[in-house]
């Protein structure tokens, strides 16, 4: 029984050594392992976090989402004189 489990464990490192030498292979089992373990203790990573703290609440100094937020804020203003315009010609 001993001679088994022995053998089970040399080979499930083995096995793991393989599996862990590639550095794209790694990158997802960690990525996967961290993915578990948020959702088994409900907490949540420091990105996700961030990304809530983001929303409607932009940097001054961020410019690439200050830029998209004025460019969002007049597609939508050019739409709505587009419109106008349309019903009083």
């Amino acid at each position: 029984m001993a001679k088994k489990s022995i053998i089970a464990v040399a080979t499930a490192a083995c096995a793991t050594t393989i599996l862990l030498r590639k550095r794209d292979i790694r990158a997802k089992i960690t990525q996967a392992s961290h993915s578990m373990y948020e959702k088994v203790t409900g907490r949540k990573s420091k990105k996700d976090l961030e990304s809530q703290v983001k929303i409607g609440h932009s940097h001054p100094y961020d410019y690439e989402d200050n830029k998209m937020v004025d460019e969002g804020a007049l597609t939508s203003i050019q739409h709505y004189n587009q419109k106008q315009q349309k019903s009083h010609s």
